[in-house]
């Protein structure tokens, strides 16, 4: 039941339209106020937002400024307000109620829990919620929160084009079973606003409205997707910092994957390599050597200096040959970095060229297909700028063949792969230079530690203790703890990838169980079913455009189609009409033999439109009073000619709420 309620100076004005299962017709003569009861019901629910993205209250001025009575007086409006009662799948009754006018906040809906208007006298709970201010749908003092529990519904959580997700509004899905009279014929399935920022938000109501499965494993794709993508990036940032870590020690990782793989050997073959020379050995066997250094080192006796000055003078000669050996090493390696620098930076422009042709040449094939006619060739102009070719070292009879653009398409495209293959191999071959400089500068370092160590025993007094050898042994110690050091960092982060790696080969497995069919088979039935009703209906209410046969739901948008493209203009006006009643018809039935989403309750203002034929509304009418069966609710809303409504109301179950005059009457 829906009550309005207008309080003048002189009286209150009102009136209480019931409606029962099944079909109801609501008449009035048009600017009546039939249009305010249907937009008072939107009104109570809080959606005035389906209708724009402002907040202006969808009522018109019988309920915000004045109203006009039936003997041609104008009477000033004080107050108003809107109540509605509902009744959910359950059983469940409430009564909504909100101020049009008035000290009352219009964001403030308060509900009695239990029927409050047919049973006036009844003591009932009394809660408030808020609506049109952020959170109305999330909250638990949100309306529309509390809305989506009472009819049963768990709105998805849906993608924006201008945040990651947020949850589908009530606001996009009540178009699909509730088309007011300004703006809801205007689209099929429905004029669902999109100012929200939704993607695809059409597929999105229709998808929840079906109960489809294609969103939710659109939805576990995606989501999977992202924890994989979660999943590398995590292994990616370990492995560059553990990179990072090593080349400090002057080593570098080997064999260790630059993205997750679910090979469980994959890891025992990662290892650390350390610079010796111009060499790199692994880890492990450097470890090896430099504790039985270390232990050596350790069992023999410190020499004083003079008993080592001999020693002293050859190893420092030793490492000035080796510094000098590892500078000239460095020097080459510098030169061959600016000389590969150089090369990378022309394969580069060489490469961009090739981008450039090709672009260039795809676009003379395009010209060439849109027009059906052949460029001509000539060897001595380019055929994308069209330049003169006659300065060229060739003669001019070895250009006699030109070669067609489809062919130079693909050459330019062989050789733009080729060299982005050189180029890769560069990098790869550069990276190995950065790590093979790296190590070297840090050997140079120890060693110039060393020289400087050696320089300063030769001049000490003979009979201290040799602080080489002392050095020497500490050196040692300190490199054994080092590399130790080196080699847990890396056993510790290869631990971690390891679970990264379990947790991939998981992730793996459920993208595997996941169906790679967009559409489920029970997705499948219903737009089968849909289809079917669509086309019977269409049939039924007169469709003529073309064979309703021809109609199909689209699997991708939802739409009604006609072989595989979207029902445009084609059609004429009272037909894009009678497509609309089949479709959202069609989908009230649907409900009735698979499990949907609808609320099980349809919404017409003024269905017809574009004047469609008498015929055709009979039908509609006739189609919606079998809703009683399936203890559904259609509400239409009519100033059709009462007495033709009447011949054929008189012959199907239906409620009539017919007003003769306003609306709004003054109550006793």
């Amino acid at each position: 039941m829906l009550r309005l309620r207008a309080i003048a100076a002189d009286a209150v004005y009102g009136t209480d339209v019931p409606f029962g299962p099944g079909l109801n017709v609501l008449w009035a003569d048009n600017t009546k106020g039939k249009s305010t009861c249907m937009q008072g019901m939107l009104y109570a629910l809080g959606l005035e937002r389906m209708l724009s993205p402002r907040r202006e209250i969808p009522l018109p001025h019988a309920m915000t400024s004045y109203l006009n009575t039936d003997d041609n007086k104008r009477v000033e409006v004080l107050e108003s307000s809107v109540s509605l009662e509902l009744e959910n799948s359950e059983g469940q009754i409430i009564t909504v109620n909100r101020s049009v006018k008035g000290s009352t906040d219009t964001r403030l809906v308060t509900v009695d829990f239990g029927p409050a208007l047919t049973d006036e006298g009844a003591t009932l709970r009394r809660q408030n919620f808020f609506v049109l201010d952020a959170g109305a749908a999330q909250r638990e003092d949100g309306f529309h929160h509390f809305l989506e529990g009472f009819v049963g519904w768990r709105l998805p959580q849906v993608r924006r084009y201008d945040a990651p997700e947020t949850k589908l509004y009530v606001e996009t899905v009540f178009p699909l079973f509730w088309v007011e009279q300004k703006f809801g014929w205007s689209a099929i399935p429905a004029a669902i606003p999109t100012y929200m920022r939704i993607r695809e938000v059409h597929k999105r109501a229709v998808e929840f409205i079906m109960d489809l499965d294609v969103y939710k494993l659109e939805m576990q794709r995606e989501r999977l997707s992202e924890r994989i993508a979660s999943n590398a990036k995590e292994w990616s940032t370990m492995r560059e910092e553990l990179e990072r870590f090593v080349l400090r020690g002057g080593g570098r990782v080997a064999a260790l994957s630059e993205q997750p793989i679910a090979d469980p050997d994959a890891l025992g073959r990662a290892h650390v390599q350390i610079a010796n020379g111009a060499e790199w050995t692994p880890l492990s066997v450097m470890v090896s050597r430099y504790r039985a250094s270390a232990a050596a080192l350790a069992s023999a006796a410190i020499p004083a200096v003079e008993d080592q000055s001999s020693e002293v003078a050859e190893k420092l000669q030793q490492l000035s040959q080796r510094v000098d050996d590892l500078n000239a090493q460095r020097i080459n390696l510098h030169n061959l970095e600016q000389l590969k620098n150089a090369d990378m930076r022309s394969l580069e422009r060489r490469i961009d060229t090739l981008e450039d042709d090709l672009a260039k040449n795809l676009d003379v094939q395009k010209l060439q297909r849109y027009s059906g006619i052949a460029a001509t060739l000539t060897p001595d102009r380019c055929p994308t700028c069209e330049q003169a070719l006659t300065d060229t070292l060739l003669s001019q009879e070895a250009l006699s063949a030109v070669m067609p653009v489809a062919d130079n398409i693909e050459y330019i495209r062989s050789q733009k792969k080729m060299f982005e293959d050189i180029l890769v191999r560069e990098e790869r071959e550069g990276t190995a230079r950065s790590d093979h400089l790296a190590a070297i500068n840090k050997e140079l370092a120890d060693n110039y530690a060393q020289i400087r160590l050696l320089r300063a025993e030769l001049v000490a007094p003979g009979s201290n203790p040799s602080a080489a050898v002392i050095e020497e042994r500490l050196r040692a110690e300190a490199k054994v703890r080092d590399l130790e050091g080196l080699q847990s960092v890396f056993d510790d982060v290869v631990d971690r990838l390891e679970g990264l790696q379990d947790a991939y080969r998981r992730l793996l497995k459920e993208r595997e169980e996941i169906s790679g069919e967009k559409l489920s088979q029970d997705d499948r039935d219903k737009l089968r079913l849909l289809t079917e009703l669509l086309q019977r209906q269409a049939t039924a209410f007169g469709f003529s455009t073309f064979s309703p046969r021809e109609l199909s739901i689209s699997e991708d948008s939802y739409r009604p189609e006609k072989e595989g493209f979207e029902i445009g203009f084609e059609t004429s006006a009272s037909d894009a009409i009678r497509l609309k009643w089949a479709y959202q018809l069609s989908l009230l039935e649907l409900a009735n033999v698979k499990h949907t989403n609808h609320p099980n309750l349809l919404i017409f203002d003024e269905p017809r439109q574009q004047s469609s034929s008498r015929v055709s509304f009979e039908s509609l009418l006739k189609r919606a009073a079998e809703s009683r069966r399936h203890n559904q609710q259609v509400i239409f809303s009519t100033s059709e000619d009462l007495e033709t409504l009447q011949r054929i109301t008189q012959h199907i179950s239906c409620d009539e709420v017919i007003f003769p005059g306003y609306i709004l009457q003054k109550l006793e």
